[in-house]
């Protein structure tokens, strides 16, 4: 006769698993056990009757060893074709479920047998059952921002699962993470153990995620196998650790040398006070002996913009003082009392998380004229100053401008003059290539072409952010003559 089967069925069978394994769930409750199905072994129902049969299932080939029997008598329905089996008929291991039926004129007829796996032992974890956590960690039973931020670790806690018996594949382990041993609060669930995974080590991973979610404080971290057949294993015995990782009040704010600085964490810079550049100091009690240290100095454009630097290396080795370039400043002098650019300093400490506690460096605008005043070669002083035609190379007059503060090849310069209320560019955000006195040529025709003793004036700005404003030197006003 055809082969009975289970409902509820086995399990999918997978690599290295158990063949037809009966999930626990198939045969637990009391309330409702096991069946060993059977196909009808009549196509239609038999006249007369009533007529009554007998099935009884027995177990691995042995027809003395029966589990299971039952009488009914015919007709029956198709849905009916079944044997209840209790749990405590059913032992662990793999084992075939066959029947025989016997028919109402008392015939009897067997079946083919039908593969089953059933498990009910738990894995036993170890003796000591304690995960493993990393020499650096235990003792002192400490996890340590410290520790999540060394790159070697990865910013997780990665501990080492004891061996229990019997790891199979299948097997899923489970962790927790609590304030209290209970096995309540799941931190994570590994996937079901594969073939290539027995006979390793399996390890536990605890995210640095996890860990600064769940605050400082003492915790216990504790774990289960459940198996395929879903038996749970006890709760294993609880690690108990001291955390202390989320991110500390931020170190104090570094400050700048050259500026007025307030116990608040801001600053003003004088222009005129770092045209060397500017130092930012980091104060010996923030940082212990041997820490690297390294500087940002945040301003226009943000991170990657012209007026920013970042990851400044101390000016000596181990030293609290960094040197910020001046063409780094000079981005960030503002050009009037409504420009609002500011700058944002702070350093980092080893690999910490978190940097400082944020500086604010205001850096004021120059004074009108401060920066100098335009020449010209071919003028003659006077009140008015006056420039002759006549004097005027065919070349063109000679604009000098004395070397600035702050003065660094590529800036951007603008050179005009206005005649009338009419302006004439000469270079417009063109950037020079001097360091020293800045030399350009007001044209011949334009002098030639102004009124005899009428007026023109000579105006230059220059930028330091790259164009984006312009800082005007002190302009000249000339009286042309013959």
């Amino acid at each position: 006769m055809t082969a009975p089967w289970t409902e509820p069925e086995p399990l999918a069978d997978i690599p290295g698993g158990e063949r037809n394994l009966l999930h626990r769930s198939a045969w637990s409750d009391p309330d409702n056990p096991l069946r060993v199905k059977l196909k009808p072994w009549y196509d239609d129902d038999l006249p007369g009757g009533p007529w009554t049969e007998r099935v009884d299932v027995f177990l691995d080939d042995d027809e003395r060893n029966i589990i299971g029997s039952r009488v009914w008598d015919l007709p029956m329905d198709p849905d009916d074709y079944y044997v209840p089996i209790s749990a405590d008929n059913l032992p662990s291991g793999t084992h075939t479920f066959s029947f025989i039926m016997t028919n109402f004129v008392d015939v009897p007829a067997r079946s083919f047998p039908f593969t089953v796996t059933i498990d009910k032992t738990p894995p036993v974890l170890a003796a000591d059952s304690k995960l493993i956590f990393p020499s650096a960690v235990l003792p002192p039973n400490e996890i340590t921002a410290a520790y999540l931020d060394d790159p070697a670790n990865g910013d997780q806690v990665l501990t080492i699962l004891p061996d229990y018996d019997e790891v199979k594949v299948g097997d899923v382990i489970t962790w927790y993470w609590e304030t209290s041993p209970g096995g309540q609060d799941v931190a994570d669930t590994s996937p079901p153990l594969g073939p290539d995974d027995i006979g390793t080590v399996l390890q536990v991973p605890f995210s640095g995620d996890l860990l600064r979610r769940s605050n400082n404080g003492t915790r216990y971290a504790t774990y289960r196998v459940r198996d395929r057949a879903g038996n749970l294993s006890l709760l294993s015995t609880p690690v108990q650790l001291t955390v202390n990782i989320r991110p500390p009040t931020p170190r104090k704010f570094p400050t700048v040398k050259e500026a007025s600085n307030s116990p608040s964490g801001t600053g003003v810079l004088n222009p005129f006070r770092g045209g060397a550049g500017v130092t930012v100091v980091v104060e010996a009690s923030e940082v212990d002996p041997g820490d690297a240290v390294t500087v940002d100095f945040i301003g226009l454009g943000g991170e990657d913009g012209i007026g920013s630097i970042k990851g400044v290396q101390p000016i000596s080795a181990g030293g609290r003082e960094f040197a910020i370039p001046a063409a780094v400043v000079a981005a960030n002098i503002r050009t009037d009392a409504a420009d609002q650019r500011k700058v944002e300093v702070y350093y980092w400490v080893g690999n910490a998380p978190q940097h400082s506690a944020i500086y604010t460096l205001t850096i004021n605008p120059f004074a009108a004229d401060a920066l100098g005043q335009v020449q010209c070669r071919q003028a003659q002083v006077g009140s008015p100053a006056t420039i002759s035609k006549a004097q005027v190379p065919s070349g063109g007059a000679d604009l000098d401008i004395e070397k600035w503060i702050y003065q660094a090849r590529g800036q951007r310069m603008n050179v005009w003059a206005m005649a009338g209320g009419v302006r004439t560019d000469f270079l417009r955000g063109a950037p020079h290539g001097v360091d020293g006195t800045f030399n350009t040529k007001i044209a011949k025709d334009y002098v030639d072409g102004q009124v005899l003793n009428s007026t023109f004036t000579l105006y230059a700005s220059v930028s330091f952010d790259g164009g984006e404003s312009y800082v005007a030197f002190k302009n000249l006003a000339l009286k042309v003559v013959a």
